[in-house]
């Protein structure tokens, strides 16, 4: 069998991906009796020096005219653009009744149910195994593997930039503005798409897919909360690690009260836990089921040769003639599940207070969580001595508590002369 393949966007990906079907097509064919044969190509720059030799292939200057030629099979679209380009060709490619497979979680997340649709009208399938923490295989494990268990929650680390960032912080005690310069520096992030990853956006495109997946919900991006690490202080990294823990942005699905709670936030997580030893670019996914108590996945979130791996394994689910609908589910079957109001969510929260050093602030602060009846389960005050004279930080943790009556007090304590700074709050994640 010969698949023909159309491939749109050269970038790390797309160059990792033509050069390892090149290196790897008798492997591929010996092993599946399948062969890949790229019939085209397009990106934006046909000079650019690539790692294989562009000359060997087919170009086209609009990634457009890839689909008008019959041979296409498959339309790999490595583009990115949430909408644009990226929103046209997958959708012409689906109603010309051509497969895709897309790296694009934004494209997904914020236009993806048009898409499906289109997909299961035209007997079609639309894979994205490249669009969730690159090449470990989350998305045929939620929809082969375990579809049938009834999944209660998943958590992880989707983002590998912000992951690297927290983790660096942590071992080189170095604020987040240096360590985000050495991740644009190594090329994990760069200026231009920076907020996308620090803002918790990518992750947060991510957990939506994931939820959809999980549950059978409608792919929704308004469903998210997202909180990104920008905020997050050297403070906070060192007081962590004190207490105990370390600070991870996590994303978290699961419903409740049948609503969908969709959030993407840092948060503390303890040291034993295996969330808080994944560290550097690498990602990892927790699933809870009625069948698992805990199914963890961890690798490679990112990078040319990870990614390229998900997109073989979506052109091999393509060729085995899969039965298996894109989403696991039929469009008409997705759930409309209403959004969970955050701050009824109870939980277990950090905070730092950085106060003048006189006394009474500290029997001032408890006395305002014992008027709202907030439980402190610790506190700390730490002299550091590369602090201003007469400023003090204070940490406390609380038991579990709502957000909105921790807001609450937090406000009033906030109005209070001896705070010198906004007081910062990170929940504390509780597997």
């Amino acid at each position: 069998m010969k698949m023909n393949i159309c491939i749109a966007g050269l970038g790390n990906v797309g160059s990792h991906l033509v050069n390892s079907i090149k290196k790897n097509n008798e492997f591929f064919k010996n092993k599946t009796s399948i062969s890949f044969n790229i019939t085209g190509v397009s990106a934006k720059d046909f000079k650019k020096k690539r790692i294989f030799d562009i000359s060997e292939y087919q170009w086209f200057d609009n990634p457009l005219d890839l689909i008008n030629e019959n041979r296409c099979n498959v339309l790999i679209e490595l583009i990115g653009n949430e909408k644009g380009i990226s929103f046209e060709l997958v959708k012409k490619s689906l109603e010309k009744k051509i497969h895709v497979i897309t790296a694009n979680k934004a494209l997904l997340a914020k236009h993806g149910f048009e898409l499906f649709e289109i997909a299961e009208k035209n007997n079609v399938l639309l894979l994205f195994e490249a669009a969730v923490a690159g090449g470990i295989p989350i998305i045929k494990t939620l929809k082969n593997n375990i579809f049938l268990d009834n999944i209660k929650k998943i958590s992880g680390i989707l983002n590998g930039t912000t992951n690297y960032i927290l983790s660096t912080m942590q071992q080189e005690n170095m604020d987040f503005e240096q360590v985000l310069n050495i991740a644009i520096d190594k090329g994990y992030t760069s200026a231009s798409e920076a907020e996308l990853d620090i803002g918790g956006f990518d992750s947060a495109h991510k957990l939506t897919l994931l939820a959809s997946l999980a549950f059978g919900s409608n792919i929704d991006f308004e469903n998210n909360y997202i909180t990104g690490i920008s905020n997050i202080s050297i403070l906070d990294i060192m007081n962590s690690d004190k207490l105990g823990y370390k600070i991870k942005l996590i994303s978290e699905a699961y419903l409740s009260n049948k609503k969908i709670y969709c959030v993407t936030e840092p948060k503390l997580v303890k040291k034993d836990k295996p969330l808080a030893n994944v560290d550097g670019v690498l990602n990892a996914v927790d699933i809870e089921s009625d069948h698992l108590k805990s199914l963890f996945l961890e690798g490679e979130g990112a990078g040319g040769r990870a990614t390229a791996s998900s997109i073989i394994s979506d052109l091999y689910e393509i060729s085995s003639n899969s039965n298996i609908k894109s989403l696991g589910y039929r469009i008409k079957n997705l759930k409309n599940y209403n959004k969970f109001n955050i701050d009824d969510i109870e939980s277990s929260y950090y905070l730092r207070f950085i106060t003048k050093d006189v006394t009474g602030v500290l029997s001032k602060i408890t006395s305002s969580f014992k008027d709202s009846f907030i439980s402190v389960e610790k506190i700390l005050q730490i002299p550091d001595n590369n602090n201003k004279k007469n400023v003090i930080p204070i940490i406390i943790t609380t038991h579990k508590i709502k957000k909105t009556k921790l807001l609450q007090a937090i406000k009033q304590i906030e109005d209070q002369e001896f705070i010198l700074e906004k007081i910062s709050i990170i929940p504390i994640h509780n597997n």
